[in-house]
C-alpha cells in the first residue's frame, strides 16, 4: 500500500474488526506543522484515498488523537521510530 503524505510516518492504526475502514496514519509534517493525521482508504481496484485529515501542531495533540482512536476502537499496528513510540506515551 502506498502514502498519501511525503513525510515519515510515525505511527498506523487500524480497525481489525472493521478493515474496510481503512488505517489512520500520523506522519511527522514539517518542524513548524508539527504532525498530520491521516485517514487513508484504499477501496478495490482503486489507488490509495485520503478521505480525512487533521492538523496536529504539537507532540501532546498527536498523543490525544491517539488516545482518541484507541479508544474508539483502532490499534496501533505499525510504529515507526521512537518518535512514533512517543506519541503512544511509550
Amino acid at each position: 500500500m502506498g502514502t498519501a503524505f511525503s513525510n515519515p510516518r510515525l505511527l498506523r492504526f487500524s480497525d481489525h474488526g472493521a478493515p474496510y475502514r481503512g488505517h489512520w496514519v500520523i506522519y511527522a509534517a514539517s518542524q513548524a506543522d508539527g504532525y498530520a493525521a491521516c485517514h487513508e482508504v484504499c477501496e478495490q481496484g482503486q489507488s490509495l484515498q485520503v478521505v480525512e485529515q487533521r492538523q496536529l501542531p504539537n507532540a501532546l495533540e498527536a498523543r490525544r488523537f491517539s488516545t482518541h482512536l484507541i479508544l474508539h476502537g483502532w490499534t496501533p499496528d505499525e510504529v515507526h521510530s521512537e518518535q512514533g513510540y512517543s506519541l503512544l506515551g511509550a
